[in-house]
């Protein structure tokens, strides 16, 4: 069965919107794509805000004060507004658990055992938190209304990947701009995201990645679909990878993942490090690895 995966389509679009490589790259490496430079000042939400123990008691504890569509996405997301102590804060609300059996035709795609669950919101935040990405707003299973769904803090961002390309619009640091997308295309490696677009990918007003919409990810798959942009690697999360242990995953994330999902989750980590290995002895660490 030939397998035709939308993340593979997204990465065509960026080698699309790509048409220049900056002179001096000679390592094969991808640049994203690049425009007028634009500089932005106003403070953003620290990972603290956004990503830790305290967002999580927040999301579990606070008051739903109201509840209401969002009105896009195939999820069918609610936005929630939140309230703990005086403090008020927006969520996203995930309640779809779609499965099916056997073969599923999917618009530009077939797929085995075809999985879009709020479950895989969680997994994919649990995941985040072990390697050290930070990009995955916090995100819990919560029961609202007596439905069980994922809510997911609403993180604050200037605009997604779609609007910038629409506004033309350069990182004022390119580089700061290629070693936080290549963390992405990692991370979506890592937990096998057959869902990444451009509308779920926001950027903030410092450049940097947040990271919605996991919900069609840890596909069974041990090999890595993709390795195309895999050509440089964050030491630290190269360093992160391997405490994906398979004992600790099934403790956080039994309720979450099948033990093929957890399974083939770390043979695709291995084939990442594997990956990393073979490029630093073909180019030199200094031309594969960075900060």
């Amino acid at each position: 069965m030939a397998r035709i995966f939308r993340l593979s389509l997204v990465f065509i679009t960026f080698v699309v919107a790509w048409p220049a490589l900056r002179a001096e790259q000679t390592s094969g490496q991808a640049t994203p794509p690049a425009a007028a430079a634009v500089v932005q000042e106003a403070p953003q939400e620290t990972w603290e805000q956004y990503q830790s123990a305290e967002a999580e008691q927040f999301l579990l504890k606070a008051r739903v004060r109201s509840l209401r569509d969002l009105g896009e996405g195939v999820t069918l997301p609610q936005k929630a507004e939140l309230e703990l102590n005086g403090v008020q804060h927006f969520a996203v609300f995930k309640t779809i658990d779609d499965r099916k059996t056997g073969v599923t035709q999917l618009s530009a795609s077939a797929e085995i055992n075809f999985q879009d669950s709020w479950q895989l919101e969680v997994a994919a935040y649990v995941v985040d938190r072990i390697i050290g990405l930070r990009m995955v707003p916090a995100t819990v299973e919560r029961v609202i209304n007596g439905r069980t769904g994922s809510l997911q803090w609403w993180i604050q961002s200037e605009m997604s990947e779609e609007e910038r390309r629409k506004r033309q619009l350069t990182p004022p640091d390119i580089e700061a701009w290629n070693r936080v997308y290549l963390k992405m295309v990692l991370f979506d490696q890592l937990i096998c995201n057959v869902d990444r677009h451009m509308n779920n990918i926001k950027i903030t007003k410092d450049f940097d990645l947040r990271l919605i919409d996991h919900s069609r990810s840890f596909r069974q798959w041990k090999e890595l679909k993709d390795t195309k942009y895999l050509t440089r690697f964050s030491r630290a999360l190269l360093e992160g990878l391997p405490k994906l242990e398979y004992k600790d995953l099934r403790t956080k994330l039994r309720r979450y993942l099948l033990d093929d999902q957890i399974r083939g989750l770390l043979a695709r980590r291995d084939a990442i490090l594997a990956l990393a290995k073979k490029h630093v002895a073909e180019r030199g660490e200094a031309a594969v690895i960075y900060p």
